[in-house]
């Protein structure tokens, strides 16, 4: 993993295109199994460089999950294509550059940055219409992994998909330019909700930094890294259109965090940490 804030390049490429809080308490509430069971399930596998993955899936409330068998990481960047376009149109637009793509589509989440070995889930409402997952992060050579051929497209159909919403213990907010993160977070399983109330494409990414490092430490490997990063990723929830809703499913251990937004700020070509979107926070 040697060049990968992962979402720096990763959605610094795809914008080619504070502290508000509320506890939190590990109540463990999400959904009941009965529920669970009944909600359309979206298994996506990485490997480098592919995805495995349904042709299709009920509209409604889906889990998504990510999980990868390959050695560098990966997430799943969800996006409709817009009514009418094809994915021969969107592949075209994909081959002229992303500023032509953007347009093309629109994005509704998806399981973050993940390790190798790692997974993610997170939980969405699919409506009607074809999709394309992607993923961003760029290997080693600076390519983004969807050059090497990380792209695939599935289809969302009408059916019988009526699950309620999950229960959240706790809410996170995006805001141009912070968050709104829980202050006080307990170790284990726990599902959020992720609300963009910006008017930017937002997303919150979630690295548990290496004992004994700090943000600083992040930002300097940032502009040089080459060595060992000074954090794992565990994961989030990615780019979300403003307004949107979505629910990350967590299992979190104790230590030091950094949530943070990446993507670029179009007035200024800044990433959105730059302008406030990075939050240090502790699980006990």
């Amino acid at each position: 993993m040697k060049k990968n804030l992962i979402t720096i390049v990763l959605i610094g490429m795809l914008a080619l295109m504070l502290y508000g809080c509320q506890p939190i308490t590990n109540t463990g509430t999400g959904m009941g199994g009965a529920a669970m069971a009944a909600m359309p399930n979206l298994m996506i596998h990485a490997h480098d460089y592919s995805f495995d993955l349904p042709k299709q899936v009920a509209a409604g409330i889906v889990r998504i999950t990510i999980d990868s068998d390959g050695k560098e990481p990966h997430h799943a960047q969800l996006a409709r294509l817009n009514d009418g376009v094809t994915q021969e149109q969107f592949l075209a637009a994909l081959q002229a550059g992303l500023e032509a793509m953007i347009p093309l589509v629109s994005f509704t989440g998806g399981p973050a940055p993940i390790d190798a070995g790692g997974s993610q889930t997170v939980l969405m409402e699919l409506t009607a219409g074809n999709y394309v997952v992607l993923c961003f992060v760029p290997s080693a050579d600076g390519l983004p992994h969807l050059a090497k051929g990380m792209i695939g497209f599935f289809a969302v159909v009408a059916g019988e998909n009526k699950t309620a919403a999950p229960i959240a213990d706790a809410g996170v907010e995006l805001l141009d330019f912070s968050f709104k993160l829980p202050e006080a977070v307990k170790a284990g399983k726990q599902t959020w909700s992720v609300t963009n109330k910006g008017q930017q494409l937002h997303e919150v990414n979630l690295m548990k930094l290496t004992d004994g490092k700090t943000i600083d430490d992040v930002m300097a490997w940032a502009k040089d890294p080459t060595t060992a990063p000074p954090f794992m990723n565990v994961g989030g929830f990615q780019g979300i259109n403003p307004g949107a809703t979505g629910w990350m499913e967590l299992d979190l251990a104790a230590g030091e965090y950094i949530a943070i937004c990446h993507i670029p700020d179009p007035a200024t070509g800044k990433p959105h940490e730059a302008l406030g979107m990075v939050l240090p926070f502790t699980v006990q």
